[in-house]
């Protein structure tokens, strides 16, 4: 069985981040799996952990799996410290407008991973 998203911990510009890899389309069980997983990579976790959400190979996602997806941002909000998106299509940029609108919690689009790379070492070597 092929796991979407696939979640893995990632070294970006030597910052630990827990990265999902999403492929196609989201269905509701895709999401509760993965809520599973997620929780299990944050268990350990000592601090928050910035996310990336890699969506450049996603077209699309069931409205349940949105759902499940919010209320997981909802429950594990005080281990994440910052959400990533990767992606371009307007479709997938909305869903993240919507999750932010609904969980209150800031998410930064961005085109690709370099992009982070870019706007996290703004954020720790400032001008």
């Amino acid at each position: 069985m092929q796991l979407n998203p696939v979640i893995e911990n990632r070294t970006i510009n030597s910052r630990e981040f827990l990265y999902f890899i999403f492929k196609g389309r989201l269905t509701q069980q895709d999401a509760e799996n993965a809520v599973i997983d997620w929780k299990k990579a944050l268990e350990g976790a000592r601090n928050m952990l910035p996310h990336v959400w890699n969506c450049t190979e996603m077209t699309g996602y069931e409205p349940m799996a949105r759902i499940i997806w919010q209320k997981a941002i909802k429950e594990l909000k005080g281990k994440i410290s910052k959400i990533w998106l990767i992606s371009d299509s307007s479709l997938i940029i909305a869903g993240a407008k919507i999750l932010s609108l609904f969980t209150s919690f800031d998410i930064s689009t961005v085109r690709s991973e370099n992009d982070i790379t870019e706007n996290n070492t703004k954020l720790t070597n400032p001008i």
